[in-house]
């Protein structure tokens, strides 16, 4: 090969490899500095002309941040616009061939496919949205679908005890808008779940994070629904007879997507394939010699690939301080998003590492097979999947890092809750009229 040939390739490396290492955190800083600054329009705004996510794959990304966005403005009908869409979308990816090509596609030019708990997430804002907006009716629609989500989730961890496999958070949700819906029954039903998904779990995630009032709320919508439920806790009787105020407080960002690079090559021995780098050891139950029996492993050299994981951002924010009539209230723990996230990362890794290490050893195969018939092609093919070979640093990233909760009973006529953050004092008049009320606030 040429010098010149060389040379060109030189640049071309150098073009693609500064080009391509932009993560989704970097194309969408602006959005995120303007709704760090309260500035909800121009996050907005810096949403709708982002090429990156005007893209059709990532069509669903560019719905979930601007439901967001919407939903702090307290747009809640066109939030709900957007997250019906994203619900839609997530939907139709499921039967797309393009879903499917995991093995010889790289995941990043797919269209982006939410993880679990940012599905959980999704039916968290659209039931708040529609509460706000007084449709008991349609946040009962999203309560059925959560728990649909539910059901999937279980099945996607495979029965393995050590993975995010129920979501606590979710199920509560679901019996807090059926308790304000004055189903018994089934708030009841959803409570004890949530309660088993605690003590269940196996994580770390949930399992010390129980609220004390959780236990309580199974007795007592027992009792109303006429269930027998064998509980030390007291039964309060009387509980909230003026009503209720549920209050979520979301505070700091969700961990981002960054890339690293993973060397490997290529061994076989008498029970088949395997991967090896400097620290891991990866067998595959896949025949890379199928359709050439003269296959050697060693011809492939180094393996690359550009794999994803979490960062944390550096945003905590100190606990909120709530009170009610100038009475203080705790807040537990409702949903802790960052830990998720590292949890996800952590149940998937292998799975998907053994994915993009058969995507990225068939192209290599592919490259050398043309460049036996011509160098050119070879290496064109080479630069191409260079090019390619990018980490899918996708995620939702205006969720929040932690939402804590409280529940609230009410004073007859007005009440007067406060929630001091970092970004300052935000002030609540809730009626106490005998009914539950839902309320969120953000401190980015």
């Amino acid at each position: 090969m040429s010098d010149k040939i060389l040379h060109i390739s030189f640049v071309l490396f150098v073009s693609i490899t500064l080009g391509g290492c932009a993560t989704y955190y970097d194309k969408n800083r602006a959005a995120e500095t303007a709704l760090i600054d309260g500035n909800f329009d121009k996050a907005a705004e810096s949403i709708r002309s982002n090429k990156f996510l005007l893209k059709e794959r990532n069509a669903l990304l560019f719905n979930l941040e601007m439901g967001k966005i919407c939903h702090l403005k307290g747009e809640f009908e066109q939030s709900n616009l957007y997250f019906n869409e994203a619900d839609r979308l997530m939907e139709e990816f499921q039967t797309l061939p393009q879903m499917a090509l995991g093995i010889t596609v790289n995941p990043s030019l797919q269209p982006y496919k939410a993880a679990y708990h940012e599905q959980i997430m999704i039916h968290y804002y659209k039931s708040l949205n529609y509460l706000q907006l007084g449709n008991m009716e349609d946040a009962l629609v999203e309560v059925r679908r959560l728990d649909l989500k539910e059901k999937a989730l279980e099945v996607s961890a495979k029965g393995k005890d050590k993975k995010y496999s129920q979501d606590a958070f979710g199920f509560m949700l679901m019996g807090m808008i059926y308790e304000a819906d004055r189903d018994y029954n089934n708030a009841f039903i959803a409570y004890r779940n949530a309660k088993l998904a605690y003590e269940s779990d196996q994580t770390g995630i949930y399992h010390n994070n129980q609220p004390d009032h959780l236990e309580q709320a199974i007795l007592r919508n027992a009792k109303r629904s006429g269930i027998y439920y064998e509980s030390d806790v007291e039964y309060l009787a009387d509980y909230a007879p003026n009503g209720e105020l549920i209050l979520f407080c979301e505070s700091g960002l969700s961990p981002v997507k960054a890339e690293q690079n993973y060397f490997f090559s290529l061994n076989q021995n008498a029970d088949g394939f395997f991967f090896q780098s400097n620290t891991l050891v990866i067998p595959v139950d896949y025949d890379f010699s199928n359709n050439n029996p003269n296959f050697d492993p060693a011809d492939l050299g180094t393996i690359r690939v550009a794999f994803p994981y979490y960062v944390s951002r550096d945003l905590l924010r100190q606990q909120p301080t709530v009170t009610i009539n100038q009475q203080p209230v705790q807040l537990k723990m409702a949903q802790d998003i960052s830990a998720l996230a590292f949890q996800i990362e952590k149940d998937n890794f292998l799975t998907n590492m053994i994915r993009d290490l058969i995507r990225v050893t068939l192209k290599k195969i592919s490259e050398l097979a043309i460049a036996k018939q011509n160098d050119y092609a070879g290496y064109a093919m080479n630069i191409a999947n260079m090019a390619t070979e990018k980490a899918d640093t996708r995620s939702w990233q205006s969720l929040p890092g932690q939402i804590q909760f409280a529940r609230i009973p009410l004073e007859a006529g007005k009440n007067e809750i406060t929630i001091s953050t970092e970004s300052g004092t935000q002030t609540l008049e809730v009626e106490g009229n005998g009914t539950i009320q839902f309320r969120n606030v953000c401190d980015y």
